[in-house]
């Protein structure tokens, strides 16, 4: 009995040691935000602030894509994303960002640009390329997050690769300013190790330096996959104590 708390006790005291000599960049992923409405997807916007106030009030330094790029990692960094690009981000999340300062990647699923949500149970709008160009550039930059919003687990190489052209290539057409960055749509990669390889070469030649996964895990800096970086899943239906604990510890096990 002795012998077996000391190992738990010396189990804790390597891991405490390992966790504080570590960098960890976290990244949220978020969908929607609503007025009062919570589900997997969606957080009110009291909600939104509550948890934005808790990453100022506990030192977190919000970074950009571009930042991890340049290799500027300050200490307690963490990013924030939003997927799909709904018509929220900018009605309803984009006053909060500004009040604290706060930067955000929205990953914009081309085909639906103007369009709404058909993958949601109730569609919802989504910004126009009109909304997309007149961002604030202070608070939001753009990535990719495919052109047709269809899961990647499945896709053959060429599939991949002819659906990012397109995503890339309405970003051009339209005079948009993107990070080469890609969030995966539902998550979903291919399996196949041979096949996530070819996957990965696809994305150097279209120069895109990161991709993002779901995972709910804490990302090591430096990065030992930059084409698998995990969000923290951000739901609606989580208490502010679920979300304080996904923040600090991620999913551990």
């Amino acid at each position: 009995m002795y012998f077996l708390s000391l190992v738990i006790f010396l189990s804790v005291i390597i891991f405490w040691y390992y966790y504080r000599s570590q960098t960890f960049v976290r990244v949220l992923m978020y969908h929607k935000v609503s007025k009062n409405k919570r589900d997997n997807l969606t957080v009110t916007i009291g909600d939104f602030e509550n948890q934005l106030a808790h990453l100022h009030s506990k030192g977190y330094q919000i970074i950009s894509i571009n930042d991890l790029i340049k290799d500027k990692i300050p200490n307690k960094p963490a990013l924030i994303t939003f997927d799909d690009a709904y018509l929220n981000n900018l009605e309803l999340a984009y006053s909060v960002l500004k009040k604290y300062k706060f930067k955000a990647t929205i990953f914009v699923p081309s085909a639906f640009v103007g369009k709404t949500s058909s993958w949601d149970v109730v569609a919802e709008p989504l910004l126009s390329v009109e909304q997309l160009q007149e961002l604030d550039r202070e608070i939001f930059s753009l990535g990719l997050h495919s052109h047709q919003h269809r899961s990647y687990q499945n896709l053959s190489a060429d599939e991949i690769k002819n659906d990012l052209e397109q995503n890339i290539n309405f970003f051009k057409q339209h005079h948009l300013d993107f990070a080469p960055a890609f969030a995966y749509p539902y998550g979903a990669r291919p399996k196949n190790k041979n096949q996530q390889v070819a996957m990965y070469q696809i994305f150097k030649e279209l120069g895109i330096k990161f991709a993002f996964r779901i995972g709910n895990r804490l990302n090591i800096w430096p990065l030992k996959n930059p084409y698998q970086i995990q969000r923290i899943d951000v739901r609606g239906t989580d208490s502010f104590s679920v979300f304080k604990q996904k923040l600090k510890w991620g999913k551990i096990i």
